[in-house]
């Protein structure tokens, strides 16, 4: 299991101030779990508050493609690009919407149960989120551990399946 999600200030970065950390476990390879998180299209199986996902560039995945998700509100659709793909050890992108944008950066490392993923996740709230984004934090911490642990059980579902 991935430790619980933690969420700490870091100044200047963003508005809020606030950097999500995410570190989880996950019983598979590195090249899978990388695999599943730049094709964001796989949200929809693993990510609740996703309900359609689309790749809006032709060619294969890799720095420069461009996703659509539909989430629920307040978010709405979320454009996201891959900025930075360096298959297995690490993948970034840029994510915006109209209430929010959003830097991710991912690293992949090999452990003892397959693979560590570290996250850092900082949100740069937009209109009515900059001021509701800090009463939010407890719900954001929640739902990022629950969706990584989501991510995990698809990860290792894929894994043993051998559909990577």
């Amino acid at each position: 299991a991935g430790e619980p999600s933690a969420v700490h200030s870091a100044d200047g970065r963003g508005r809020t101030g606030m950097t999500i950390h995410e570190d989880i476990d996950i019983d598979c390879a590195p090249d899978v779990v990388v695999d599943v998180m730049a094709d964001v299209r796989n949200e929809t199986e693993w990510n609740g508050d996703v309900s359609a996902a689309e790749m809006i560039t032709d060619g294969p995945i890799g720095s420069g493609s461009r996703f659509v998700t539909a989430h629920g509100a307040p978010l709405g659709d979320i454009e996201s690009t891959i900025t930075t793909f360096e298959r297995p050890g690490r993948l970034e992108f840029s994510a915006t919407s109209k209430r929010m944008d959003l830097a991710i950066s991912l690293t992949f490392a090999e452990s003892a149960s397959g693979t560590t993923m570290h996250g850092n996740y900082v949100p740069k709230p937009k209109g009515v989120m900059v001021a509701l984004f800090p009463l939010l934090r407890p719900l954001i911490r929640r739902d990022m551990a629950k969706q990584h642990q989501r991510l995990k059980a698809f990860c290792e579902s894929r894994a043993r399946s051998g559909d990577s």
